[in-house]
């Protein structure tokens, strides 16, 4: 007998019920705790399967007669070297062969990285070449018979310049909006202080856009105060009905997120007003209302990177944007054309918003390097700067007074500055952790809106805090008063626009 595992006679045989082989006893039993199955069939074995053959009489294992001589001994020991060293060769060629298929390996992928990364130049470069050409190459607007919805204005932008007709038209603006302003005094209907303190949420509407990409990035009310504009993470903006919080329409175009919205302010003989989005896609869309809905009418893609921001010219005739790229441009509305694309002398990490002045000479732009830049409209040169905070700006906004300017920065903290004088003469430094990211001041130039981590609400001249909202589950992106200062409206990234207001209820 001959164990099936070792070879040779067994000193403690056992015989396997399933396969009938003989092995040693310790042998199998060591493979089964170690596989479960029988060594030479491979099939499931227990301890339990094993038969001991008793065998009669136990004699000691005898001594193999090759090994009872000196030269017997040495001729196995020769035998096993010679065996060793074949076993040492061979895995030698092998583990050549497998140096040789890794070094293959190795060159191929460096072959692979150096065709990568040229492709992504020649991309790079393609598409550099490409927006040189966009910025270069005027395409004339479609009639508006043929602005439909699937073919809309896309305007690749030529620089015109702001000629003498557009200089006088703003100046004859601002002589007659700095005459009445001169003029004007806080209305006696005017919401009072006292109000303002007693200010509560009156209503709310929830759920807005998609809650994949949630959160509301911006907001503008219509003159009528009938209808919200609000643009999305989502790429979608919607169009609201104060009243009854139902969506009325949704403006979809954009292949990125919305980063600002507005109305122009200025209704058709319909009664429909133009609405305007800019995105992170590079592009800016003018949307007016069609039998059913808002359509876009035209597409300005004048800007290399993403639009940050968006500002309406008191003539209602122009628009001014501002992007990434450390450009600002003035368009013509009428046209759909870009009059100028200005860059800065000076190096910039790219604008991050934009606000114009109430008399329309001037215009503010907060950057990313958290500098304020303020511009002659008419000759487009930088005639100021504001320095002082610490972070990106993040909000800037004109009183209606036309004396102050508020700016708000990731710093935390809301500069006022003189714009007579040029210096900032009061901030307002929110606790360390608090975002700000708008603010905005009513009509009468009475009271500032604060809203990020929370919302708040001063006193101009006095600075005072009158409220504080924290209704909010998220952070508040964009604000605006209503008339005489009656309601405050809030948009945030939980989805939900809020209204502010004195509580009938409790007036009662």
């Amino acid at each position: 007998m001959f164990c099936a595992i070792s070879g040779e006679p067994p000193q403690d045989p056992v015989v396997s019920k399933k396969s009938g082989q003989v092995y040693e006893k310790r042998l199998i039993i060591k493979y089964i705790a170690d596989y479960g199955k029988d060594p030479i069939t491979g099939e499931d074995i227990e301890e339990g399967d094993l038969l001991e053959i008793k065998a009669s009489p136990k004699t000691v294992k005898p001594r193999p007669a090759t090994l009872t001589s000196i030269p017997s001994l040495l001729s196995v020991f020769q035998n096993e070297w010679d065996s060793l060293m074949l076993e040492t060769f061979t895995l030698k060629q092998q583990y050549q062969q497998v140096r040789q298929e890794l070094s293959h390996a190795l060159y191929q992928h460096d072959a692979a990285c150096r065709v990568i990364a040229r492709l992504i130049k020649e991309r790079d470069a393609a598409r550099e070449a490409l927006a040189n050409v966009q910025a270069h190459i005027a395409t004339k607007p479609l009639p508006e018979s043929l602005a439909t919805e699937s073919q809309p204005m896309e305007i690749e932008e030529q620089d015109k310049g702001i000629n003498e007709v557009v200089i006088n038209k703003l100046n004859e603006t601002s002589a007659v909006l700095s005459k009445n302003r001169k003029k004007r005094k806080p209305p006696p209907e005017l919401t009072s202080v006292d109000a303002i303190k007693s200010f509560t949420q009156t209503s709310s509407i929830g759920s807005l856009h998609s809650s994949t990409k949630p959160g509301i990035t911006c907001m503008d009310v219509d003159s009528t105060e009938q209808l919200i504009l609000t643009g999305g993470n989502d790429k979608k903006g919607f169009i609201l009905n104060e009243q009854d919080g139902k969506v009325t329409g949704q403006l979809k175009g954009h292949t990125k997120k919305i980063t600002d919205a507005l109305w122009l302010g200025k209704p058709n003989e319909e009664g429909y007003d133009t609405a305007f989005t800019a995105s992170a896609d590079k592009t800016i869309r003018i949307w007016q209302k069609s039998s059913k809905d808002y359509k876009t009418s035209a597409i300005l893609s004048t800007h290399t990177a993403e639009v940050t921001g968006i500002a309406v010219h008191a003539t209602k005739d122009y628009l001014v944007s501002v992007s990434d790229d450390s450009t600002w441009a003035f368009h013509d509305i009428n046209t759909a054309q870009t009059l100028s694309k200005i860059e800065p002398n000076e190096v910039t990490n790219g604008y991050s918003t934009v606000e114009i002045h109430p008399d329309g000479l001037i215009l503010g732009t907060g950057t990313n390097d958290s500098i304020v830049r303020i511009w002659d409209i008419k000759v487009q040169k930088n005639v100021t700067s504001f320095t002082g905070h610490t972070g990106r700006i993040t909000s800037i906004s004109f009183s209606e007074n036309g004396y102050y300017l508020a700016t708000a920065s990731e710093d935390n903290a809301v500069k006022l500055w003189d714009l007579r004088k040029l210096l900032n003469f009061h901030t307002i430094q929110l606790d360390e952790g608090a975002k700000i990211n708008k603010v905005c001041w009513d009509y009468s130039g009475q009271y500032l809106a604060v809203g990020g981590t929370d919302v708040r609400i001063y006193q101009a001249k006095s600075w005072n805090q009158l409220a504080n909202f924290t209704d909010n589950t998220a952070e508040v992106t964009d604000m605006k008063f209503g008339e005489l200062a009656k309601i405050l409206y809030v948009g945030g990234l939980d989805r939900t626009l809020r209204f502010y207001g004195v509580n009938s209820e409790e007036d009662e």
